[in-house]
């Protein structure tokens, strides 16, 4: 097991014990990225937040030669069932077709303020 990422800080300062991402065998599991830099939410629209997310990731993809291109699967949680729709014309922007797979569910966050949260699972091939 190989892991990748820097230490992530929360929104007190303080390091959140989890690693960003992980390599086994073949697969690369990122952990649940938020619309956050440097213990800070970014934006106030699901919009927004999508983008700020799916940077995040990419941040985490691009050293290791992967792009959201590579992304096989994506789970979601959206704090606000309305937010569907925003998030969905986002997500569009930034992945083609054919899209990964993926989820989607309705839940509370941890982090105020946090709209959106998408973990995904890249071939590492």
């Amino acid at each position: 097991m190989k892991t990748f990422g820097d230490d992530v800080i929360g929104p007190n300062g303080n390091v959140i014990p989890i690693t960003p991402a992980v390599q086994v065998g073949n697969l690369l599991f990122l952990s649940g990225q938020l619309a956050m830099r440097d213990g800070k939410i970014i934006g106030t629209t699901i919009e927004e937040q999508t983008h700020v997310v799916l940077d995040n990731i990419e941040a985490l993809l691009t050293p290791l030669g992967k792009s959201l291109a590579d992304v096989a699967k994506v789970a979601i949680w959206l704090v606000n069932p309305g937010d569907f729709a925003g998030f969905n014309t986002a997500y569009a922007q930034r992945f083609a077709k054919p899209y990964p797979a993926r989820s989607a569910v309705v839940s509370q966050l941890l982090i105020p303020g946090a709209l959106v949260e998408i973990e995904v699972i890249v071939s590492a091939e």
